[in-house]
C-alpha cells in the first residue's frame, strides 16, 4: 500500500511540472513509485521502476556532456586563457557518448544490478541498437555545437571582458522556498555584468528551441528568484539569455512584471495540482497507482522510459 511507505518532503521543479503536464502515470513512476528502488531490499516493482527511471536517450547524454564542457570552461575563471579547443570539446563529448554506448551494449548486467552507477541508452534498451540516422545526425551536430559553444556571446563576453564580470555560484540557487514549498532550480550560469549593472542568466541549449515557450519559462523562473535574492528593483537589470548551440544563435530577453506574475501563477497552480494526487499531503504520500492516468499522446509514449510498464498497469 502506498500509505505505508515513507516518501521525501514534497518539492517542486520545472521538470516535475512538465512531467505531470505530459503524463500523470509517468509522474507517479518518476516521483513516487521509483522511490527507494536503488536499495537492495526494495520490492521488485520499485527496483524495476527505478531502473527504468535511469534510462537516458542519446540526446540527454549529449546535452549532459556538453553542459559538462560549459562548466569546465566557466568554472575556472583563473584559467580562461587555457580554454579548450574545438577538437578537445569534441573529443570529450565523443568519449561520453561512446562510454554510454559501450555500457549499454556490453555492460547491461552491471546496469541491471547498479543502475545509478552505469548508463543505459533508452534506444538500446528498447530497440537493441542506435538507428544509423541518429548516429549520422550527431556526427554532424557535434562539430557545430563545439564551434558554437566556444564562439557564443556568453563565452566571448566572459573571456574578452573578464574584468567586467562577477561570477555568482549557481549552488546558491539550487533550492529556494515559495510559500513554504521547496523549489529546485538548476542555473547553467549566473553572473553580474559590472559595467552595465546587470544580472545575466544564461541557459545553454543543445536541442531545438521549444515551440511551447518552455525555454523562456525556465529563464523566467530563474529571474523570479534572482530578483528576490538580490533585491533587484528594476527588471531592466536582468538579462535572460538562451544560447542555442546547435544553431549558433543567441536569444536575449528582458523580463516584464507580467512575466513574473505568470511565473507566480504557474507555481501556485502547479503545486496545487500536484497536491491533488496526494493521499496524505503532510507526508507527501500519493494515491494508489491506478489513480494516475496515462497520456493519450502517443508521441510522448515513444520517448518515455517507462513505456513497457503501461502494458501491465
Amino acid at each position: 500500500m502506498a500509505h505505508m511507505k515513507l516518501y521525501p518532503e514534497f518539492s517542486w521543479s520545472l521538470s516535475r511540472h512538465k512531467t505531470l503536464s505530459e503524463c500523470e502515470l509517468r509522474y507517479a513512476f518518476s516521483y513516487y513509485y521509483s522511490f527507494g528502488g536503488w536499495r537492495n531490499d526494495a520490492p521488485n516493482r520499485s527496483r524495476h521502476i527505478y531502473r527504468l527511471k535511469t534510462l537516458q536517450n542519446i540526446h540527454m547524454i549529449f546535452g549532459s556532456s556538453v553542459h559538462n564542457q560549459v562548466h569546465r570552461i566557466i568554472g575556472q575563471p583563473n584559467s580562461w586563457r587555457q580554454i579548450p579547443t574545438e577538437l578537445e570539446v569534441m573529443a570529450n563529448v565523443r568519449a561520453d557518448l561512446n562510454k554510454a554506448y559501450q555500457d549499454s551494449k556490453y555492460r547491461q548486467a552491471s546496469w541491471y544490478d547498479n543502475p545509478s552507477d552505469h548508463k543505459m541508452l533508452m534506444e538500446i534498451y528498447y530497440n537493441g541498437e542506435l538507428p544509423h540516422e541518429v548516429i549520422a545526425d550527431f556526427q554532424t551536430k557535434l562539430p557545430v555545437t563545439a564551434r558554437s559553444l566556444l564562439s557564443c556571446q556568453t563565452i566571448h563576453d566572459l573571456i574578452q571582458r573578464r574584468n567586467d564580470f562577477k561570477l555568482i555560484t549557481s549552488e546558491r540557487f539550487r533550492c529556494i522556498e515559495f510559500k513554504g514549498i521547496k523549489v529546485w532550480v538548476v542555473l547553467d550560469l549566473l553572473y553580474q555584468d559590472l559595467r552595465y549593472k546587470k544580472y545575466v542568466i544564461t541557459d545553454f541549449k543543445t536541442g531545438k528551441p521549444s515551440v511551447n515557450g518552455d525555454d523562456l519559462n525556465q529563464l523566467l523562473l530563474y529571474a523570479f528568484f534572482v530578483k528576490e535574492a538580490f533585491g533587484i528593483d528594476s527588471l531592466e537589470q536582468i538579462e535572460l539569455r538562451n544560447e542555442y548551440l546547435s544553431e549558433g544563435r543567441t536569444v536575449t530577453y528582458t523580463p516584464t512584471p507580467f512575466d513574473l506574475e505568470k511565473i507566480d501563477y504557474l507555481l501556485h497552480t502547479s503545486i496545487e495540482r500536484m497536491q491533488t494526487f496526494l493521499l496524505d499531503a503532510e507526508r507527501n504520500v500519493p494515491f494508489e497507482l491506478e489513480q494516475f492516468q496515462p497520456t493519450k499522446n502517443r508521441k510522448a509514449c515513444e520517448r518515455c522510459s517507462f513505456r513497457e510498464l503501461c502494458k501491465v498497469v
